[in-house]
């Protein structure tokens, strides 16, 4: 997220070799041509060897081992079955994105001056105001920039142009639709962040941060941003007795504003909790209403734009542009459910020029599927973007046909690999412990609901040769087992394409 501010390689003849020297080499190329084949022919058995050891019923799980370089499928344990991918989804999501748009594309949020109105420009960017964005940003004194700085930066650009009185502020979310909340979406935990409101202007990922703390009397809920125009019933009370860490509990109905927070607090929160909020181009626009009040600037109403308004976009006072390949990486390195549904309904956007839908977007995504593996994907299903939802159906073989696209060395293939986080790192950063990579490297994307674990991506040998994955349970007792039974797999396709760049070398 960046702020803006506009007011800106010879053949040599050959030699007669001794005959016992010919002989070696002869035999160094036999041993060469058939290590290979050797191989392939243990890596599927390697395979099902630990699949048995792991208990997990074969029923539950499919695997997809593919040589990206040749496109043959390696390993095939009922790959063709779809399976509910998780977070897998993202793969998809975001390599249709990388692969769609030129590299430096970029969401744009326009904040406009017209007739005596402040308009909000949304792009659907789902990384505005982000937080822990935010927090790697500096603001012109060079501090830590946060929401308030943010909103702050805002204000002056409008006091700036000599504004001391706003008619309306606006907020035009109009390039996606405004269906919110995904039908699919477990309604009881629409309150935590990881299942926020999808709107056209998004801001600070759609979440409230509370720090509640103890006061003389009472709990102060210390939210941030700051948002006085809400309804936020405070039920929390100090912590008593054996009470020895804070229970901070918020609540929302889905597509309420109010909220509740119970809950019991001994000592100031330092760790944010976090609770979405209800439609977020509204909140924003209020956000901005309410800190011009409080810099003496008059404010009128904050409304919505309508279907078929048209805003002069020639006054702008404030850009905050963020990178497609920031979004991407956000979105698979510590996967942001939102930014993965922005993504879907930005490509609905692009493929139709009507607001971008998750429909529309699905739409758009299995035909780039189709296009790029060459598959017809009959079982492919893409119910959203993120994959909440427990209709997404992907099949491990069609995943990794997904993955072999991006693997060939092209500054496509480089940018969506280095969104992908590796062993120690983003989702990875408690995976692989203790295993043995044989010098290769991963880059994979996990996925878990309920009953769900997935882990597909790449392993990278030494010399560049690489294998794709995907390991995908359904259904399962025990994630733990299914997550210890995908690190073992990707160890053995490791083991073995780590031995194939170390064949016997042919040298004369």
């Amino acid at each position: 997220m960046q702020l803006m501010n506009p007011r800106q390689f010879s053949p040599s003849m050959p030699r007669r070799l001794p005959r016992g020297r010919l002989l070696g080499l002869l035999c160094g190329v036999l041993l060469a041509a058939v290590e290979p084949a050797g191989t392939l022919a243990s890596l599927p058995s390697d395979i099902e060897q630990v699949i048995t050891q792991s208990g997990i019923p074969r029923s539950r799980i499919s695997v997809s081992v593919r040589d990206t370089s040749s496109g043959r499928e390696l390993v095939d344990v009922a790959s063709s079955t779809p399976r509910i991918p998780a977070s897998n989804m993202k793969l998809l999501s975001t390599g249709a994105a990388i692969s769609s748009y030129p590299l430096d594309h970029q969401f744009r949020t326009r904040l406009l001056l017209e007739n005596g109105r402040i308009v909000i420009i949304g792009n659907g960017d789902p990384a505005l105001a982000d937080p822990d964005l935010l927090s790697d940003m500096r603001d012109g004194n060079g501090r830590t920039l946060n929401v308030e700085g943010l909103l702050d930066l805002w204000v002056k650009a409008i006091r700036k142009a000599d504004v001391t009185q706003i008619d309306e502020v606006i907020v035009d979310d109009r390039i996606f639709d405004r269906d919110l909340l995904h039908a699919d979406w477990p309604r009881n935990q629409i309150q935590r962040s990881y299942c926020p409101e999808v709107s056209g202007l998004n801001f600070h990922r759609n979440i409230l941060e509370l720090r509640p703390e103890p006061r003389p009397g009472h709990i102060a809920l210390g939210e941030s941003p700051s948002a006085p125009f809400m309804s936020i019933h405070n039920e929390m009370t100090p912590g008593k007795g054996k009470a020895k860490s804070n229970t901070v509990d918020p609540h929302r109905q889905p597509l309420s504003e109010t909220i509740t927070v119970r809950g019991t607090v001994v000592e100031p929160q330092i760790s944010p909790v976090e609770i979405t909020v209800h439609d977020p181009a509204m909140f924003t626009g209020r956000l901005l209403a309410d800190r011009l009040a409080r810099e003496g600037i008059k404010t009128g109403s904050v409304r919505r734009a309508s279907k078929s308004e048209v805003f002069d976009q020639q006054h702008v006072l404030f850009d905050v542009v963020t990178p497609m390949q920031t979004v991407v990486k956000e979105c698979n390195h510590e996967s942001k459910n939102l930014y993965a549904e922005a993504i879907l309904k930005h490509l609905g956007h692009s493929k139709t020029n009507q607001p971008g839908s998750w429909s529309n977007g699905s739409e758009a995504l299995a035909e780039i599927v189709r296009e790029r593996t060459g598959h017809q994907a009959k079982n492919l299903v893409i119910a959203d973007g993120s994959g909440m939802s427990r209709r997404n159906r992907v099949s491990p073989e069609l995943m990794t046909r997904w993955l072999a696209t991006f693997a060939d060395g092209s500054t496509t293939s480089r940018a969506f690999q280095a969104s992908l986080p590796s062993p120690g790192s983003g989702t990875l950063e408690r995976r692989f412990a203790n295993r043995s990579l044989h010098g290769c490297d991963v880059v994979a994307k996990t996925g878990y609901i309920n009953g769900v674990s997935a882990l597909s991506g790449l392993v990278i040998a030494p010399g560049g040769q690489s294998y794709a994955f995907s390991v995908i349970g359904n259904d399962l007792k025990n994630i733990r087992r299914c997550k210890h039974l995908q690190e073992s797999i990707v160890e053995v396709i490791a083991e073995d394409i780590g031995k194939k760049t170390q064949r016997v070398q042919v040298r004369p």
